[in-house]
């Protein structure tokens, strides 16, 4: 009967203590399946490999490490982002966005095996925040880095600020009940005093991460939106990405939504009842937030190249990941074909312009090139493959 008064949202911390079992039971899951992998593994490669998992590893190893070496030596030049025209600034926030989406999707994916779902609150979600938020708040400012002042100390301090009040939003989740002891918030409710409100340690670092997140909303962005009106944005500027503002304005009015839908779940204040709807909010939330932001990245870039043509274009060198997708995509692989085919044929046509006339091939000769059927009978024909 208890169990049967409980709501979701009672529920899912009810079942908080149960964390060490099912985190348990993720390992020895993925334990179980790279056994097997390993077992399956040494069947396929019998003896002809001695060392199968470090021949694995080093195949693994040299397939990514073209592509996050030429990540990582491109990362490294931010410092330098004031220096380079707008062309190059877009192309290095292109290379952030990959950073993001890909750290976005392993939170995702890796949340499958409820590891840091202490307290049933899914802490990989919240690391996933703190490192894709941290970033897109860096790309609004390497974008117009020129115009910036303090470049170097603005970028270091928005992504070290976003990451810490992100992680405080997860501790904040971690703890029961209200945001205020629950007598003092009822005689709040009858005289409207705030200073007979005593706050909870949950109280103290959702505050924290409430104001932090108005800093970045109501100081930081609008300071970068002033940067940029002030360096003449939103006209014609070889120098200044035109749709800047729609890419603030992707994360101005989507990053609230994302408290507000907090404070309703059951890792807040547990206003809506059914916690299943919890992981769904979130998740539309952040392909809202995320997909928007990186989509009016991707249109930065094409109208740059649109509106200045003539504008030196950064340096191209094609991913690593590109070369590889390039083997196994249909069209590519035709029009390749049809480009060789066409080289051949020209190749073909030049030496038979450039041909001196031949002498008459001799009788037998002519026989055996119309023949060639009885020529390969008399001369036997090749042993075959098969056994």
């Amino acid at each position: 009967m208890v169990l049967e008064e409980l709501n979701d949202f009672q529920l899912f911390r009810a079942c908080g203590p149960l964390y060490p079992a099912f985190a348990i039971e993720s390992l020895t899951s993925i334990i179980l399946g790279f056994f097997f992998t390993y077992l399956a593994l040494r069947i396929v490669v019998r003896t002809d490999v001695k060392k199968p998992i470090n021949a694995s590893w080093r195949m693994f190893r040299d397939y990514i490490s073209p592509a996050v070496d030429e990540w990582w030596t491109l990362m490294k030049t931010w410092p330098d982002m004031p220096k380079k025209k707008c062309a190059d600034r877009i192309t290095y926030c292109r290379n952030l966005n990959i950073a993001m989406c890909v750290a976005q999707a392993a939170a995702a994916f890796f949340s499958v095996f409820r590891w840091l779902h202490i307290g049933n609150v899914n802490g990989l979600r919240y690391l996933g925040y703190a490192f894709t938020c941290s970033l897109m708040q860096a790309e609004l400012v390497v974008l117009i880095a020129p115009y910036v002042p303090c470049y170097k100390l603005n970028v270091v301090f928005v992504v070290l600020f976003t990451h810490a009040f992100l992680i405080c939003g997860w501790i904040g989740s971690l703890h029961e009940g209200f945001l205020f002891e629950d007598a003092s918030w009822e005689l709040f409710k009858s005289s409207w005093d705030v200073s007979i409100l005593v706050i909870t340690n949950k109280g103290i670092a959702i505050g924290i991460t409430t104001f932090c997140l108005l800093f970045l909303c109501l100081v930081q962005m609008p300071f970068l939106a002033l940067c940029y009106f002030w360096a003449g944005g939103c006209r014609a500027h070889r120098d200044l990405p035109y749709y800047y503002l729609r890419v603030m304005c992707a994360v101005w009015f989507t990053w609230p939504a994302f408290p507000c839908w907090w404070l309703i779940s059951a890792e807040g204040l547990g206003l809506l009842g059914d916690a299943k709807s919890n992981a769904v909010g979130f998740a539309v939330l952040n392909m809202i937030s995320k997909g928007g932001f990186t989509v009016n990245m991707l249109k930065i870039g094409a109208d740059h190249r649109r509106r200045w043509p003539d504008a030196p274009a950064p340096k191209k060198s094609q991913s690593w990941l590109v070369g590889k997708l390039q083997e196994y995509d249909a069209e590519f692989t035709e029009n390749q074909t049809i480009q060789r085919l066409q080289a051949e044929n020209a190749e073909l046509k030049a030496k038979v312009m450039n041909t001196p006339p031949q002498e008459p091939m001799p009788q037998d000769a002519q026989e055996e090139a119309k023949n060639p059927d009885k020529t390969a009978e008399s001369m036997g024909r090749p042993d075959t493959l098969w056994v």
